[in-house]
């Protein structure tokens, strides 16, 4: 400091003039003062205290400064004053923050004056950051046991967090925002705690859904009464729904339609039903009574011009004779061949519907053979090349009357027996 060699000079002109110069310089002091690493030293010739000295040298002292000894120690010959520079610090321990003023340079610095065991501890910034870099903020994680308890067991952790989501996060996997604990997740994580963790998830969940078609009859006049036909075949349609659910560790807690639209439209089934009048059956033909009387005189005349051993003869083959007659008469059979059909066709199920599979089925109700034809649809469909009547021809003439039917008519020409039995 300049001002020591003008403080002395003045002194010794004070003892000259007074003529007791030993005496006043015996009185004064001198202290050494060190300033953040600057040396100086100064003499006092009166008693002062060391924040007065350091004043009067001009030194500014600040509140965070540590001066060795106190501001208001009296300074004696020989003291050594210390301005020494500290740097406030926030040490932030597990969520709680401490203020300190460290002489150190670094974070390692502050925590070894603060006397913190940092030992496994998470410290931010390193250790060997200046203060300067770390702004005076320093945060310090301590580790500490965690037990957690949830979907997949119980298992326990050493970790360095400092809530319970940090712990959640990083000590068990497959964690979501969505997951839960048994207190807020920002709680502060305790050393030897168990917590409770659901798992709780938002998925959505997609379903396809048949929608059933309609039937709509419409009236044909082209078919007979009776019968009907589907002209357009029916399908059903097809939507999709999609849901929201809730999944708590696995299992689904709530489900929510949140949307339904249609992929396929249905398609309308439509069935015409015939409104055309059947004709009434024909009268079937009947033997007159003079056909019966001739035939009966006839063999009556052939009977008695016989001897008695020839007569027996005669009898039989007359007999015989009258019997092919009678059963050529009554089945009315042309003779014309049919093509031949297999047992068990589709045409032997139909009949055993229709007739009980009687194929010389005649009950008088216009409605005759295996397949029950009227005399005008077995006519009118070439049937009197084999007979004049169905229920007179066999069952494969009436088979093949019956194909040229259905090529015309389809299967609605049976419409209960072919629906029974899935025909059509």
């Amino acid at each position: 400091m300049k001002k020591t060699p003008w403080i002395v000079g003045a002194a010794t002109v004070c003892v000259v003039a007074v003529g007791g110069g030993g005496t006043a310089f015996a009185m004064s002091s001198e202290a050494q003062i060190s300033r953040y690493g600057e040396e100086s030293s100064v003499r006092t010739f009166s008693q002062t205290t060391v924040g007065d000295l350091l004043a009067a040298e001009g030194i500014e002292v600040k509140d965070t400064d540590l001066v060795l000894p106190g501001l208001e120690e009296t300074v004696t010959d020989g003291m050594d004053i210390q301005v020494i520079q500290r740097t406030p610090v926030t040490v932030t321990v597990d969520g709680e923050e401490q203020e300190l003023l460290t002489t150190g340079d670094t974070v390692a610095d502050a925590l070894d004056e603060a006397e913190y065991a940092a030992d496994g501890a998470a410290i931010t910034p390193a250790p060997e950051t200046t203060l300067a870099d770390a702004e005076g903020e320093v945060e310090v994680i301590t580790r500490k046991t965690v037990t957690f308890v949830g979907q997949y067991g119980e298992d326990t952790f050493e970790v360095t967090a400092l809530t319970v989501g940090e712990a959640m996060e990083k000590v068990l996997g497959n964690i979501e925002d969505t997951d839960e604990a048994d207190v807020p997740r920002d709680t502060l994580l305790e050393d030897g705690a168990t917590h409770t963790v659901e798992r709780i998830r938002e998925k959505e969940r997609t379903e396809t859904e048949k929608i059933p078609f309609e039937t709509k009859t419409v009236e044909d006049d082209s078919l007979y009464e009776g019968t009907t036909k589907t002209t357009t075949e029916g399908k059903a349609g097809e939507k999709e729904k999609v849901f929201t659910e809730t999944v708590v560790d696995g299992e689904v807690t709530e489900s929510e339609l949140v949307s339904e639209d249609v992929v396929t439209e249905p398609v309308t089934e439509v069935v015409a039903k015939g409104t055309k009048v059947k004709p009434a059956p024909e009268p079937e033909p009947e033997t007159s009574s003079a056909e019966e009387s001739s035939s009966s005189s006839s063999s009556s005349e052939s009977s008695s011009s016989s001897s008695s051993g020839e007569k027996r003869s005669s009898d039989t083959k007359s007999n015989r004779s009258s019997e092919r007659s009678e059963s050529e008469e009554s089945s009315g059979d042309s003779g014309a061949s049919a093509p031949s059909v297999s047992d068990g066709s589709v045409w032997d199920r139909l009949a055993q519907c229709e007739s009980g599979g009687d194929w010389s089925i005649n009950t008088g109700n216009g409605f005759s053979g295996g397949l029950q034809f009227t005399k005008s649809t077995w006519l009118g469909f070439g049937g009197g090349k084999y007979a004049p009547v169905a229920h007179q021809a066999t069952r494969e003439q009436q088979i093949d009357i019956a194909k040229k039917v259905q090529a015309g008519q389809g299967w609605g020409a049976w419409p209960s027996c072919t629906s029974q039995l899935g025909i059509r």
